[in-house]
């Protein structure tokens, strides 16, 4: 139990900040691609191993996660960055599925990594939570201004002579990061809701950045919790129920907003 909840507070961490930092960058959908960026590199390392090859998931999910991204930027700079997102998330799932489809005996093992599960989270996956999180601070706290002025004056941040590629390619790097750590325990496919309604809704009511990050922290922890607390009563999916409830919270966010 201990380390459940040690594993939900460092996931609401980097989830509020990550999740942020796509919201108020206004390329929301990214997490979606990076979810399923990561997941056909999980897909290739089963691959791998269902031939004999035994090699860990998370590298190849990192590599991927951080390519398709790039490819995304990269698409943006020639379309709008709606466009660039939408080309990396059909490829990257395209690949996935061809992947899976060649591998033997995967079926229950890439489950895990579709939906996740709390209750499947390894002294691995903490390791790996906690290496991202202080990963994830570090970054964030030492580019802080400048990605504040990046967010919300792109242009005047140019001007001022702020090398905006690299804090794009920083910000990446964060969402990237985070969403690969956390699919075990949340799913590539409900990730995006843990990590974009509850930075959504603290956006919506927060005074400012700081303030909109630690009111998604609050949300995602409560979500996940939530999540995890019902699973035991009703044989669901916790990562399902924490998603299913902060995607709730953002339509009455948005209701009450209106």
């Amino acid at each position: 139990m201990d380390s459940i909840f040690f594993s939900i507070t460092l996931i609401s961490v980097i989830a509020s900040v990550s999740g942020s930092l796509s919201v108020f960058r206004r390329a929301s959908f990214l997490v979606a691609t990076v979810a399923h960026s990561a997941l056909a590199g999980v897909a290739l390392s089963l691959l791998l191993s269902s031939y004999g090859l035994e090699l860990d998931y998370f590298v190849f999910a990192t590599l991927f996660a951080i390519l398709f991204s790039a490819i995304s930027t990269l698409f943006s700079k020639f379309y709008n960055i709606d466009t660039g997102i939408s080309i990396s998330f059909a490829l990257s799932m395209a690949l996935a599925v061809i992947f899976l489809s060649i591998s033997r005996n995967v079926s229950t093992k890439i489950w895990a990594f579709l939906f996740g599960e709390l209750y499947l989270i390894t002294e691995k996956d903490i390791f790996y939570l906690v290496m991202t999180t202080v990963i994830v601070l570090l970054l964030f706290g030492f580019f802080y201004e400048k990605i504040l002025f990046f967010l919300f004056d792109p242009e005047g941040a140019e001007a001022s002579g702020i090398n905006v590629k690299l804090l794009d390619t920083i910000l990446v790097l964060i969402i990237a990061l985070s969403v690969v750590t956390v699919i075990r325990s949340v799913g590539a496919v409900l990730a995006y809701a843990i990590f974009v309604a509850p930075s959504a809704v603290g956006k919506t009511f927060a005074r400012n950045f700081k303030q909109s990050i630690l009111y998604s922290s609050t949300i995602t922890f409560f979500c996940l919790l939530a999540g995890f607390l019902i699973s035991f009563s009703i044989p669901v999916s916790a990562s399902a129920i924490s998603a299913f409830i902060a995607s709730i919270l953002y339509l009455f966010a948005m209701i009450r907003k209106s």
